[in-house]
């Protein structure tokens, strides 16, 4: 309230311009919801409840916890307790992201009532025709995990909901059905594997229900009626074949039209909707076109280093192109003040202090985020654009500020100058605010602007040059503690820098200097062709013609 005071008086002064700058908004409360193992705990209780509700409300009166619901709730506790502990052991860092955990969960338990729902409407409307097994969506839960979170969940998905499932069904089912849910879970993660078209989602479907028909076969429960059988037995096989098909089609085409949904209410970006955001006619990226070309050209090419180094440590390619594009927006605020801007125009930090100028470079990050959530950039790309440069040092000005106190320094011993006009330099006035990046994809792009960024300083580049370039940027920031928060293992870092040597020697590779032909050697050249076709004419001209005396031919001689 004061603050808002104090601020409308500087605006009056002329000392403000009173806009204010966005930032993305997290309260404490927001904090504790998002990360807190009390909330984490609260959801696996919630979670076992429902199960056990489910279980003991819908379950066959043949099933195996049938009459016994304390059995039930024993087993479902202990199952979860399992899926505690397997989880915080094998992907502890989504563990800890209670979303995640809260969309599992949730995708778990839909899968479960879905499995009931098809059951109900296969004894209704089917019955005696053995379509139990065949009516089920067994790809939701896992084709939704792997395409929100990652494969290795979409198998949490599948072992669990196979388990939970089967304790509904009669006791001598259980076993085919946790057979059918498995193998046609496994189908559906495999086959979603980087998909980047919402049609490759329908094809999945598809082919996971034919390895449904197949395993129907294997199993009995599709009866192959023989040669000998009549039209109305081959009917229903081919009834049976075709709604195991339909149904994991179907349930490939719902989870593609639920993805948005899922994606908005989470916050969670897959690779469909990454292709989606790369589309270069973004309003910023159209902008930055014409008010900052040189920062353009700049994320283009730091949008295809990280992307290549990306594919090749098994990170999120098209999410560093993407995030890549914008990383450098805040750039559009003061463009002439970064020198892939300036061109031939004289340099506006000639004139400011090391200070100023390193305070205006420093605040392209803040004017980023800014930019970003004006228009409502994904959260991703916000999180990179702060991250990219994370605490590092802003080297050159740094040591232009060392050099302009020393110079003075100088001047007082020689007593030209006053104790009091020595600047004092503090190195944190030189260190972007941060954070440090936080995930591979943001390391990674972090990486491959600084790299880009040097790479043009150098004159006649080899590979060596190129190899000594990236080596000395990579160890800087490791002993500056920049890649602290990244999941990069020495091995991913070596990787990453063979990708950018070889991109960046395929870009920056020299021409064969082609020789310069020159201008009168040329002319000298027609001459002679122009006198060796008149040669043959002359001669014919001579014999035909009585010789010259010799003083005609000193006079043409003296013509020419």
């Amino acid at each position: 309230m004061f603050h808002f005071f104090a601020q409308k008086r500087l605006q009056s002064r002329g000392f403000s311009s009173g806009r204010k700058r966005r930032r993305p908004n997290e309260t404490a409360f927001s904090a504790v919801l998002r990360s807190s193992f009390q909330v984490c705990l609260l959801l696996f209780v919630v979670f076992a409840a429902l199960v056990s509700g489910w279980i003991i409300l819908s379950g066959n009166e043949e099933a195996l916890f049938a009459g016994n619901p304390m059995q039930a709730v024993v087993v479902v506790t202990v199952i979860t307790a399992t899926v505690m502990i397997h989880w915080h052991v094998s992907l502890p860092q989504t563990f800890r992201q209670n979303s995640t955990v809260t969309l599992m969960l949730t995708i778990i338990v839909l899968q479960l009532l879905l499995v009931k729902l098809s059951e109900h409407v296969a004894s209704t409307f089917a019955r005696g025709g053995g379509f139990q097994f065949l009516v089920e969506p067994y790809i939701f839960a896992p084709m939704v995990l792997s395409l929100l979170v990652g494969r290795r969940h979409g198998t949490f998905a599948v072992v669990y909901a196979s388990l939970f499932g089967g304790m509904t069904v009669a006791r001598d089912e259980a076993f085919v059905f946790v057979i059918f849910s498995m193998i046609c879970g496994f189908v559906a993660i495999y086959l979603t594997n980087q998909v980047r078209k919402r049609s490759r989602l329908v094809v999945a479907g598809a082919y996971a229900g034919l390895a449904c028909v197949l395993l129907a076969f294997t199993l009995g429960q599709i009866q192959w009626p023989g040669f000998d059988a009549t039209l109305v037995q081959w009917e229903m096989v081919a009834k049976q074949a075709m709604s195991a098909i339909l149904v994991s089609t179907l349930t490939a085409v719902v989870v593609s039209g639920l993805l948005p949904l899922l994606e908005a209410l989470f916050r969670i970006t897959t690779d469909v909707s990454w292709i989606e955001l790369a589309d270069l006619n973004h309003p910023l990226l159209k902008r930055m076109t014409i008010e900052a070309p040189g920062t353009y050209h700049h994320s283009l090419v730091v949008a295809t280093l990280a992307e290549t180094a990306a594919e090749e440590i098994g990170a999120n390619a098209i999410m560093c192109r993407v995030c890549s594009y914008f990383h450098d927006i805040g750039k559009m605020n003061k463009p002439v003040y970064f020198v892939e801007n300036i061109g031939d125009a004289p340099n506006p930090h000639d004139e400011l202090t090391p200070n100023m100028s390193a305070l205006i470079v420093m605040a392209h990050v803040k004017d980023g985020v800014d930019m970003a959530i004006q228009y409502k950039l994904n959260p991703q790309i916000v999180n990179v654009i702060q991250e990219h440069h994370g605490t590092s040092l802003i080297q050159f000005f740094y040591h232009r500020a060392l050099k302009l106190r020393d110079e003075v320094q100088q001047q007082f011993e020689d007593g030209k100058a006053h104790e009091e006009d020595i600047p004092e330099v503090k190195e944190e006035s030189f260190r972007y605010s941060g954070p440090k990046p936080r995930t591979r994809e943001s390391a990674i792009i972090s990486l491959a602007d600084s790299v880009e960024s040097a790479s043009r300083s150098l004159q006649k580049p080899t590979p060596k040059k190129i190899d000594e370039l990236i080596e000395s940027i990579f160890r800087d920031r490791l002993n500056d503690g920049q890649l602290d928060d990244a999941a990069l293992t020495l091995e991913d870092l070596a990787t990453i820098k063979r990708s950018f040597a070889a991109t960046l020697r395929s870009m920056m590779h020299t021409r064969i200097e082609y020789p310069k032909i020159e201008e009168g050697s040329e002319k000298s050249k027609k001459k002679s062709r122009k006198s060796k076709k008149k040669t043959g004419e002359e001669k014919k001209l001579d014999s035909d013609s009585p010789k010259k005396s010799e003083d005609t031919k000193e006079e043409e001689v003296a013509a020419r």
